[in-house]
């Protein structure tokens, strides 16, 4: 039957009519908590919405206690100072995540060392992380990649054997868990990102995590101006900068999370639907969800485009298809400025595939009904029967 349908870029009729839900969601929670918001007089820091927002979403992500900041680039700048961590120093990083991961270390002068990821879960592979452990190795950030939770038993061993801190980058991993912890929980700081496109959103923003009250006050002197009280405190005791996340987008925050455990259990559930759906059509190849994983985070859904095919004609095609495709990172190895600094040495086969053969669903797909869902699985089956016409 799809075989005998003409692909859309050829003239025929798209697969899907009904268009996918769009993101970010808002209703008139948004506009109601940010008028409130408005009308407290109070838009900077000092509101209720940060304080609000600060208590709920620790409470919700189970991880301690929360500082909100800027965006998510800056909580990995700032949980690496308030480790002490500083030039001469290593972290190791996967090669396949977002540059961010690798640039906000080497901002403050740390060397990231790139490692290799798992074929199957697309995160951070442990006997990677091992081999790369010198006398100079302060810390490991491992990135739940795409929602999909790091195999945190084996690296927290690693972290323990070698005396390394762990910085998690949750960043994909709203409301995702692993044997009952939750992403950010595991390691001494968790990092979040707020920006538009996450699953928990407002515009630009992010948060630290974090279980120590010793490492949660230097993060809060780092963020604001090196104060250890509020903002009326002017006795600045250590070198800061202003990282502070305003009222507003706390309040928009607020809102988004009145419906955030909803649309994560969508996520989660939709998501095991496209991967059992996927897993059965030769040529393709979706991210393993990490054993233990009670709930993915799905900041996106990943995957390989084993079949002889030209990815991203695959991706153009798709798209016409009405699948909501997203573009894919580059392995890190392949960035200009980590080569141009002399950081992209070794070998990454596992990354460098992804990046040349990966296949990334918006997250928002997975909010569609179960039939929709459904039908991105007959898209990409309706395209490897005619893969000849994609050559």
């Amino acid at each position: 039957m799809l075989a005998a349908m003409a692909l859309a870029i050829h003239s025929g009729d798209p697969l899907i009519a009904d268009p996918f839900p769009g993101w970010p969601i808002q209703d008139g929670t948004e506009l109601e908590q940010v008028r409130a918001s408005l009308e407290s007089g109070t838009w900077g820091v000092g509101g209720e919405c940060l304080a609000e927002f600060s208590r709920r979403f620790a409470e919700f992500q189970q991880a301690g206690r929360v500082l909100p900041v800027a965006n998510g680039t800056v909580a990995i700048e700032i949980a690496l100072e308030a480790l002490e961590l500083g030039p001469g120093d290593e972290v190791i990083v996967p090669d396949y995540t977002f540059v961010a991961t690798a640039t906000a270390p080497m901002r403050l002068g740390i060397r990231p060392v790139l490692v290799d990821v798992r074929p199957d879960t697309f995160t951070i592979d442990p006997a990677a992380l091992e081999a790369a452990v010198t006398d100079r190795t302060r810390a490991v950030i491992p990135v739940h990649f795409g929602g999909n939770l790091c195999d945190m038993e084996a690296i927290l061993d690693l972290a323990d054997r070698y005396g390394l801190a762990v910085v998690e980058d949750c960043a994909h991993a709203h409301g995702a868990h692993l044997d009952g912890r939750y992403a950010g929980s595991f390691g001494e700081i968790g990092t979040f990102s707020f920006q538009s496109s996450k699953t928990l959103c407002c515009g630009e923003g992010g948060a630290v995590v974090t279980r120590s009250e010793r490492l949660l006050a230097r993060m809060r002197a780092i963020h604001s101006a090196g104060r250890h009280g509020s903002e009326d405190d002017y006795n600045h005791f250590t070198l800061g900068s202003n990282y502070r996340l305003s009222e507003l987008q706390a309040a928009l925050l607020l809102a988004q999370m009145s419906r955030l455990e909803e649309l994560c259990n969508r996520r989660d559930r939709h998501g095991a639907l496209l991967n059992e759906r996927l897993a059965a059509i030769d040529g393709v190849r979706p991210q393993a969800r990490q054993p233990g994983l009670g709930r993915h985070g799905h900041y996106l859904f990943p995957f390989v485009l084993e079949a002889d095919v030209p990815r991203d004609a695959f991706k153009r095609a798709l798209r016409a298809e009405g699948v909501p495709v997203e573009d894919q990172y580059p392995a890190l190895h392949e960035v200009v400025c980590l080569r141009n600094s002399g950081l992209a040495e070794g070998e990454f086969p596992v990354s460098a595939e992804l990046s040349a053969r990966s296949v990334w669903i918006y997250h928002h797909a997975l909010l569609a009904g179960e039939d929709q869902v459904g039908l991105i699985a007959d898209a990409v089956s309706k395209l490897l029967d005619h893969r000849r016409e994609l050559v």
